[in-house]
C-alpha cells in the first residue's frame, strides 16, 4: 500500500487501533513531520525505517499522545505502552519497584510486577538496583513497564538498542505474543534484520515523509534494504 493510500478503513475485517490523519509537526518552525498517515489495526506489526533525522521518533511520541500534532489528527482506540529510545526507569530503584512505582501510576495492580518481571526473563534480578543492570537488561525492564495494563497499542522505538542475543529473543518472543493477542505494534529500528519475521509491514520515512508503506511480504532483511535504499533516492 502507497502512503496516499492510507486511510482510516477498516484493516481487512478489522478496524485500525491506531491513526494518524495528515500530521505534520513543528519545531521552532522547522517541519519534523510532513503530511503523514499510517494506521495499524490488529495483529499488525509496522516497521518504521529512516535515516536519522527522519522522523521516526517524533512520530512515535505523537501517536503515543507525547506530543500533539501541529496539524492533523491521531485516533487511538485503547491503551497505549511505549518504550522510549532513553529509558523512563528510576536507577535508584530495584526492577521490582520500578514496575510497582508504574503500575500505581496507571492504575494496574501491583501484583503484576512479578507476573511481568517473569514474561522477561528478570525475575531473578527483582531486587537489584536498576543502575547495576546491561543496557539489554534495562530495555527488557522497558518493556516490561510498557506492557502493564495490557495496552492494545505497542510502540517501539529502537527496542534492539544495546540488546544481548537472549534478550533480542525475549522482544522476538513478546512480538509475537503481541502479534497473537491482536495488539497493533509500531516498531522504529535501524538494526531491523531479526525483526523481518515479525514485521508485517514496512513503513519509510525520510524528511518528515512517509514515502512508502507496503505490506512485507516474502521480502527478508537483504530486500527491505535494497528497498529502503531505492525509497531514499527516489525510487
Amino acid at each position: 500500500m502507497s502512503a496516499a493510500g492510507a486511510d482510516f478503513a477498516p484493516v481487512g475485517d478489522r478496524r485500525p487501533l491506531i491513526a494518524a490523519e495528515g500530521v505534520w509537526r513543528f519545531f521552532g518552525g522547522r517541519a519534523v513531520l510532513r503530511d503523514v498517515t499510517l494506521v495499524a489495526g490488529a495483529g499488525e506489526v509496522v516497521l518504521l525505517l529512516g535515516p536519522n533525522g527522519a522522523g521516526k521518533t517524533t512520530l512515535l511520541r505523537v501517536l503515543a499522545g507525547l506530543l500533539r500534532p501541529s496539524r492533523g489528527k491521531v485516533e487511538r482506540r485503547g491503551r497505549v505502552g511505549m518504550v522510549a529510545h532513553h529509558s523512563m526507569l528510576y536507577d535508584a530503584l530495584t526492577a521490582e519497584e520500578n514496575l510497582r512505582f508504574f503500575a500505581r501510576l496507571r492504575g494496574v495492580e501491583p501484583e503484576r510486577a512479578g507476573e511481568l518481571l517473569a514474561r522477561v526473563g528478570l525475575e531473578p534480578r527483582a531486587r537489584q538496583r536498576v543502575a547495576s543492570f546491561s543496557r539489554g537488561m534495562v530495555q527488557r525492564l522497558a518493556i516490561g513497564c510498557a506492557l502493564l495494563g495490557d495496552p492494545e497499542i505497542l510502540l517501539l522505538d529502537e527496542p534492539l538498542s544495546g540488546l544481548d542475543e537472549v534478550s533480542v529473543g525475549t522482544l522476538l518472543e513478546l512480538l509475537r505474543e503481541s502479534r497473537g493477542r491482536g495488539r497493533a505494534v509500531l516498531v522504529a529500528s535501524h538494526q531491523f534484520a531479526e525483526l523481518v519475521e515479525v514485521v508485517t509491514s514496512v513503513a519509510y520515512l525520510g524528511g518528515g515523509r512517509l514515502l512508502a508503506w507496503e505490506p512485507r511480504g516474502e521480502r527478508g532483511g537483504a530486500a527491505i534494504w535494497d528497498r529502503y535504499r531505492e525509497v531514499l533516492s527516489g525510487g
